[in-house]
């Protein structure tokens, strides 16, 4: 299942249950007055936090949930049970849109968040007994539930992205730095959905970098960029191919107009001049490596994390 940080769910709270009409009906008790229950509350929709939930796939089929119905009131004042909540699983880190609007962040496992209200039950008839109303045949219906479309967006705790034009060595950016098992391939656009590594300092603290698909020869992200996930980057590396013939200066620039919507303020941008050549050095270019045969990725690596540690 491809790579999922964005969809739209229907979540709809469980019908109330009925209040019920009965009157008592038993042997040498003439007078037995009424005694209908009420209705169960419907079940509610809460999206849970779990930390074994990697991304937001499941919802590509999974589009519509609902709470459990409340169950009907009975005679001899047995009210109707209540629905069960629904609990639904989502990645840390989604953010819950609605209408536009953010309503809730689930940012840590265990978060919980109550995203549709069941239906209230309803009134059987012995609750409209009273001293002038011996036999009340009056009940009332139970509610519906809430019903509303939302949209999940995840935002994963990405410290470095790395981003570029189809074919700046992206992938092999990433595997030199963590390690990491990702696609390389001297074709472009190898990178079809976002690969993931651990970048480690010397006191085991560990950082998580992302190689994202990015944008289109032309400067245009593409529709499945997952660029979102520059939201929280505190460090975007910047692959350019040093052995691209087209002017790196346009190249920087387009991929920086394409990438600008979506990068955290206060992110520090470091320009890598991949496939380099000391002898060719890139306009633009902080520093050059050669990641097959790992010449600056040890500089690039001491420069990264100076910067996390700074910011």
């Amino acid at each position: 299942m491809p790579f999922t940080d964005r969809v739209q769910i229907n979540v709809e709270g469980g019908h109330g249950g009925n209040g019920c009409m009965s009157f008592r009906r038993e042997p040498k008790i003439p007078k037995g007055g009424p005694d209908g229950g009420n209705g169960g509350r419907g079940g509610g929709v809460v999206l849970v936090a779990d930390e074994q939930v990697t991304d937001l796939s499941r919802f590509r089929h999974a589009v519509h949930h609902r709470g459990a119905n409340g169950g009907h009131g009975e005679g001899k004042v047995r009210h109707g049970r209540n629905g069960d909540d629904l609990l639904v699983e989502v990645p840390p880190g989604t953010r819950v849109l609605r209408d536009g609007h953010v309503i809730a962040e689930l940012a840590a496992p265990g978060d919980r968040v109550p995203v549709a209200r069941g239906g209230d039950g309803g009134v059987g008839n012995r609750a409209f007994r009273s001293s002038t109303r011996q036999a009340p045949r009056n009940t009332t219906p139970g509610t519906s539930g809430e019903e509303a479309w939302l949209t999940l967006e995840l935002r994963l705790p990405v410290d470095v992205g790395i981003v570029g034009l189809p074919n700046a060595g992206k992938s092999a950016l990433l595997v030199a730095l963590t390690g990491a098992s990702a696609t390389v391939a001297p074709y472009p656009q190898s990178t079809r959905e976002p690969a993931f590594g651990p970048l480690e300092d010397e006191d085991g603290n560990l950082y998580l970098v992302a190689d994202l698909p990015g944008v289109a020869a032309d400067g245009v992200p593409r529709r499945d960029a997952h660029l979102g996930q520059l939201e929280r980057a505190r460090v975007v590396l910047h692959a350019v191919d040093a052995a691209d013939p087209a002017p790196a200066g346009e190249r920087i620039a387009l991929v920086r107009d394409a990438v600008a919507p979506f990068v955290g303020d206060g992110a520090e941008e470091i320009v890598v001049a991949t496939h380099s050549d000391e002898a060719e050095p890139v306009d633009g270019a902080d520093v050059a490596v050669d990641a097959v045969t790992g010449r600056g990725v040890d500089a690039l690596r001491a420069r990264v994390i100076a910067a996390l540690r700074a910011g």
